[in-house]
Order: C-alpha cells, then sequence, then structure tokens
C-alpha cells in the first residue's frame, strides 16, 4: 500500500493526500542526480463542492509504502522531494506536479574544489558535508583520487571521482538519496531476495547488444598533440577493430586512470515490465530468470507507476554475468 502526504512550505503542515492523488510516476536513473516524481491530483473548480487542495512550488511531497503481508509493518519513507513544477490541466480536472529529491541541488550547485590523494569516501563525505547532508550506507571503494574541480556541480565530482574509482576497481558507482542520506551502491549490489521471473512477475522483456559506443583504444597525446602513450582494450581491439578516442594530458588528472576510464566494451542492454518492487531502484543489480538464461543486470534506470492501486514498473537494464542456478 502506498501513503502519499503533503507538506507547505508556508506553514509546515503535513497532510495525508493519499486520496487525491490518481497517478504516480517515481523513477530514476543513473545518469541523472536525483530520483524524480510525477503526480496527480484530482482538482474541480466546477463542483463548489469539492475541497480543492492547495500546493504550491516549493513545497514537499512524500511517499511513503507499506508491505501489505507484513503484520504490524510500518509505513517506510521511500521519497520526499521539492515540487519545482506544476501544471493545471482542465480537461482533465487534474493538477500535475513535478518534485526531485534533494540530490536535484547537487546537480544545480557548482563549487571549484582541489582533491589531492584523499579517497573516493572522503570526497563524498565533503560533497554531502557542503550540502548538508547526512552520508548514509557507502559501499566500500578505497580508491585514493586526485583532481581538480573547476566550477563543476557536485554531481560531476561525484561521477569524475567514480570514474577514476571505476579505472582501478571496474566497477560503477551510483549515489542516491535514502530518507535524506547520501548512499552509494555498486553495480553489482544485488537486491536480496527478488528475482524477475518472467514465469511469475515479468510481463514482458527484451534483450539486446550493441559496440556502437565501443571505444577500444585510448591515445594519450601531449599538450603539443605528440602521441605518448595508449591503453587498450586487446580483445575488443582485436575481435572488433580499431574504435579510438584520443585522450589530452591533464594535470589535474592522474594519466593512466582517466584514459582507462574512457573505455567502452560491448553494451548489453535489457529491458523489461513487471509487477512492482520499491527495492528495484537505479544503481542496484536484479536477478532475471528467463526460459534460456538466468543473469545478473544492473537497474540503469526505472520507472514505477501507481495508478487505481496497482504498482507496476519498467527497468532498463545493463547485462553483468550470467548466473549458474547450481552455484547459486
Amino acid at each position: 500500500m502506498f501513503i502519499f502526504k503533503h507538506k507547505s512550505r508556508v506553514s509546515g503542515a503535513i497532510k495525508d493526500i493519499s486520496d487525491y492523488v490518481s497517478t504516480c510516476n517515481w523513477s530514476g536513473d543513473t545518469d541523472q542526480a536525483a530520483r524524480k516524481i510525477d503526480f496527480a491530483i484530482a482538482y474541480n473548480m466546477q463542483d463548489k463542492g469539492f475541497l480543492n487542495l492547495s500546493i504550491i512550488v516549493g513545497d514537499t511531497f512524500y511517499l511513503y509504502w507499506t508491505d501489505d503481508d507484513a503484520l504490524g509493518a510500518q509505513p517506510l519513507e521511500i521519497f520526499s522531494g521539492i515540487i519545482f513544477a506544476r501544471n493545471r490541466n482542465t480537461a482533465n480536472f487534474t493538477f500535475e506536479f513535478t518534485a526531485y529529491d534533494r540530490l536535484i541541488y547537487l546537480a544545480k550547485s557548482k563549487t571549484t574544489r582541489k582533491f589531492s590523494n584523499i579517497t573516493v569516501e572522503s570526497v563524498i563525505e565533503q560533497v554531502a558535508n557542503d550540502n548538508g547532508l547526512a552520508v548514509g550506507s557507502i559501499c566500500s571503494i578505497g580508491v585514493y583520487v586526485d583532481f581538480i574541480a573547476d566550477k563543476q556541480s557536485y554531481t560531476e565530482i561525484l561521477k569524475k571521482a567514480f570514474a577514476l574509482a571505476y579505472a582501478k576497481t571496474g566497477k560503477q558507482y551510483h549515489f542516491y538519496l535514502n530518507q535524506d542520506k547520501l548512499c552509494v551502491v555498486d553495480h553489482t549490489e544485488t537486491i536480496e531476495n527478488y528475482t524477475a521471473s518472467d514465469s511469475a512477475n515479468v510481463q514482458n522483456s527484451q534483450h539486446g547488444e550493441s559496440i556502437e559506443d565501443m571505444i577500444n583504444t585510448i591515445m594519450i597525446v601531449d599538450a603539443n598533440g605528440a602521441e605518448i602513450g595508449r591503453v587498450s582494450n586487446d580483445g575488443d581491439l582485436s575481435a572488433y577493430g580499431l574504435l579510438q578516442e584520443v585522450y589530452k594530458v591533464d594535470a589535474k588528472q592522474d594519466t593512466q586512470s582517466a584514459a582507462k576510464a574512457l573505455l567502452k566494451s560491448v553494451a548489453f542492454k535489457s529491458s523489461l515490465s513487471a509487477v512492482g518492487n520499491v527495492q528495484c531502484i537505479s544503481g542496484y543489480a536484479v536477478t532475471v530468470q528467463e526460459e534460456q538464461l538466468k543473469g545478473l543486470f544492473t537497474i540503469k534506470s526505472d520507472r514505477h507507476t501507481i495508478a487505481n492501486g496497482v504498482h507496476t514498473m519498467e527497468l532498463d537494464l545493463v547485462f553483468l554475468k550470467a548466473v549458474d542456478s547450481n552455484e547459486e
């Protein structure tokens, strides 16, 4: 069961508005900073007996979820965000709103900062402190980085630190907000006790692969454009031919790490539509069971739709590896 609440920025009053909400789309993407909610409420100025809600830009919107199958379960806050836009639709007797969680401020605020031989975890803590956020669960990264952020957003700073870490660990990282705490997860962190199965909860799915964005060789050049080195993914280079990018040495960055971070291999992409599960959010991995394959996939983007008491979701996935049922 879902519960929707609204907090006025003027009075500070919090009100349950579940009876007014007709549709709600809750979504996230590893390429974006904040999670987002688009929702619509009933609104009717023609019916004088209808009590309309007053919701304005800058107010706060909350989404709670309760596990109906768990005895005595308490509502769990899964989203709180600031309303950034609203739109009145007279044809449908609705008022439509868009809210973002507080990570939107990391994307819209810039700074200049030098990070010298510190761990990625320390970068995360500094970003959180600058933005008045508490630090929540952070996966172990343990990579030291050196770079200068020159008029960059806090989102760009985190992504830069993660890209440098990826060059050393081979793992991708995603940050998200959980009850106003900044959390970081690596792309192999699997949602426990859940399998997306075509025999149980998946309605349809698609799978594909592409080398359109592949970069298998990085030419490293100095300030004058002269080649001073290169890094390659030899397996991809041999199989698919030369697909090259140029990296110009930057004194602000570690050359080898920055060059390796530009390599891109075969992109395995999948998508599915399924019965909704609130744990399935971008950045986490999920097990998918189909007729010919049981595999582990990272959720690149998610879109949850809540309407008429029904919760469904659409997930864009990136293949990680096949899973051996016997091994599990």
